[in-house]
C-alpha cells in the first residue's frame, strides 16, 4: 500500500485556484496602501501647525520664619534662634521673624522689576465663608529693579504674637461679640514685570501664611516653595513627523503586496493550480474519512467473507450511510486500504482513489496489485479478497473461485464478460486435466 500523498499541498492548490482572484486583489490593495503610506511618510509628509513656546517665566517664592528666645528658661538658652518650626512658645519667644524670598527663571530677561508687598490680615469668618469683620495691617513692601534670572529678592518683617492676641481681644471687646472664628494670616503679593525672551511679560503670585494663636503657643502654617510659570506661545508651521510603526509599516505593506501579487501571477502562469478529477476525488475521500472516523474500524476480515459477491460503493460516504442504515460496521483493511461493509450475502466495498493520475499513479492504488503465486498467506488472502486467482494449483483457490462465480451469476453482475472470464479459465483448467473416467477407459482398453 502506497504512502499518504501530500494532502496539504493539494488543499493549498485548491484554495489558490478557487481564491486566486481574491488573493490577487488583496495583494494589489496592500500594494496601493503601502505605496500611499510610503509616499505620504517619506516622500511628501506635508506640514502641520503646532504651538511653540517663545518665552517662559517661572517665579518661585517662599516664607522663611524663625523666633529668638528672649526669656530665660530651663530648656533653651537666651538668644537661641528657633527656626522652621510649626509651633513656637509665646512666653519665651513671642516675636516671629519672617523673610519672604523670591527668584525667577527665564532663558533671557531685560529690565525686570520685582515688587513684594506683605500684609497682615485679621478677620472673623463664619459658615459659608461669611466674613463678619476684617482688619489689615501693612507689614513690608519691597521694589527692586534690574533683577536678573536666578537672583533672589527678599523682604522681612516681624510678627509679635502677644500684640496680635491683644489686638484681636480689643476688637472683639469693642464689637461685643465674636460670631465666627477669628483667623490671622499674612498674604504676600509677588509681582514681576519686564521683557522675557524679547517679549513683554507680567506675572503675579500670591502667598498666604497662617498664624494660629492658642494662648501659650502659636503655630505657623506656610505653603513652602510656590512655583508659577507664565509662558507665551506662537503658532509655527513644521514638517509632519510620523512614528516608527508607520515609517516601517508602509514599506513592509508595499513589499508584501508586490511579492504576493508577483508570486500569484507566476504560480498561475507556470503551474496548473486546477485539481484533476482524481485529485478532487481523493480530497473528497479524505474529507469523508475524517468526518466518519468514528464509524470505521481497522482490522482484517476473514477469507470466507471475501468469497461473497462484491458491490462497489461510489464513495466512502455512501458506504457509511449504507452501513448505518443496515446496522453494520465499516471495516478498513490494513493491507489494501479498502473499506468493506458486510450485510446479508454481499460485501459492499469502497476503494479509495489515488491522489493523482500522473507519474505512475496507477501503481499507487491502495489495492489491486498483482500477487506473486509464491507469496505468503497474507498476500494470498488479499488476492482472494480482490477476486483474483493466487495459485492455479491450490484447491482452496479453485473452490473460492467457483463460489465467487456462482455468487456473481446469482447477483446478475453488470459486467458479464468479467464474470465469465474466471469461468472460462476454470473450464480450460478442468479440460486440461485428465478425468478419472478417461483413465478407466484407457485401463479397460488395455
Amino acid at each position: 500500500m502506497s504512502s499518504d500523498p501530500n494532502e496539504r499541498r493539494l488543499r493549498l492548490r485548491a484554495v489558490l485556484n478557487a481564491q486566486s482572484t481574491a488573493i490577487l486583489v488583496a495583494c494589489l490593495v496592500l500594494t496601493a496602501v503601502g505605496a500611499g503610506l510610503v509616499y505620504t511618510t517619506h516622500v511628501d509628509p506635508g506640514t502641520e501647525t503646532e504651538s511653540r513656546t517663545v518665552s517662559s517665566l517661572t517665579v518661585e517664592s517662599e516664607y522663611r520664619h524663625s523666633a529668638t528666645v528672649t526669656e530665660p528658661n530651663a530648656v533653651f538658652e537666651t538668644g537661641a534662634v528657633l527656626d522652621g518650626r510649626n509651633t513656637y512658645f509665646t512666653r519665651i519667644a513671642p516675636e516671629l521673624d519672617v523673610d519672604v524670598a523670591m527668584s525667577y527663571a527665564a532663558s533671557s530677561a531685560e529690565n525686570v522689576t520685582v515688587e513684594l508687598d506683605s500684609v497682615l490680615v485679621i478677620r472673623n469668618v463664619g459658615e459659608g465663608d461669611t466674613v463678619y469683620w476684617r482688619e489689615t495691617e501693612p507689614l513690608a513692601s519691597e521694589t527692586v529693579s534690574g533683577v536678573g534670572p536666578g537672583e533672589t529678592v527678599n523682604t522681612t518683617f516681624t510678627l509679635n504674637s502677644t500684640a496680635i492676641d491683644g489686638r484681636v481681644a480689643s476688637i472683639e471687646e469693642q464689637l461685643g461679640a465674636s460670631p465666627g472664628e477669628t483667623e490671622t494670616f499674612v498674604t504676600t503679593e509677588v509681582a514681576v514685570d519686564g521683557s522675557i525672551g524679547g517679549v513683554p511679560t507680567a506675572s503675579t503670585q500670591t502667598l498666604d501664611m497662617t498664624v494660629a494663636h492658642s494662648g501659650d503657643t502659636y503655630s505657623v502654617d506656610e505653603p513652602g516653595v510656590q512655583s508659577d510659570t507664565t509662558s507665551r506661545s506662537e503658532p509655527v508651521t513644521v514638517e509632519r513627523e510620523y512614528g516608527v510603526l508607520r515609517s516601517l509599516g508602509g514599506p513592509l505593506l508595499l513589499l508584501v503586496g508586490l511579492v504576493g501579487a508577483a508570486g500569484m501571477r507566476y504560480a498561475a502562469r507556470e503551474f496548473d493550480l486546477a485539481l484533476t478529477p482524481a485529485e478532487r476525488n481523493y480530497l473528497s475521500y479524505r474529507d469523508d474519512r475524517s468526518e466518519f472516523a468514528e464509524w470505521i474500524t481497522t482490522f482484517r476480515l476473514p477469507t470466507s467473507v471475501h468469497e461473497r459477491p462484491t458491490a462497489e460503493a461510489g464513495s466512502l460516504r455512501d458506504l457509511v450511510d449504507f452501513a448505518i442504515d443496515n446496522d453494520t460496521g465499516v471495516v478498513e483493511d490494513p493491507e489494501t486500504g479498502a473499506f468493506h461493509a458486510v450485510s446479508g450475502d454481499f460485501v459492499y466495498t469502497y476503494r479509495p482513489p489515488a491522489p493523482t493520475d500522473s507519474g505512475g499513479g496507477s501503481g499507487d492504488q491502495p489495492d489491486g496489485d498483482a500477487i506473486d503465486p509464491e507469496s505468503g498467506p497474507g498476500d494470498r488472502d488479499a488476492a482472494e479478497r480482490d477476486g483474483e486467482l493466487a495459485d492455479p494449483e491450490s484447491t482452496d483457490g479453485d473452490e473460492s473461485m467457483m463460489n465467487w462465480v456462482r455468487g456473481a451469476v446469482s447477483f446478475e453482475s453488470a459486467d458479464p464478460d468479467a464474470a465469465a472470464a474466471p469461468n472460462s479459465g476454470e473450464e480450460t483448467a478442468r479440460d486440461a486435466e485428465p478425468s478419472n473416467d478417461d483413465e478407466n477407459v484407457t485401463d479397460d482398453t488395455v
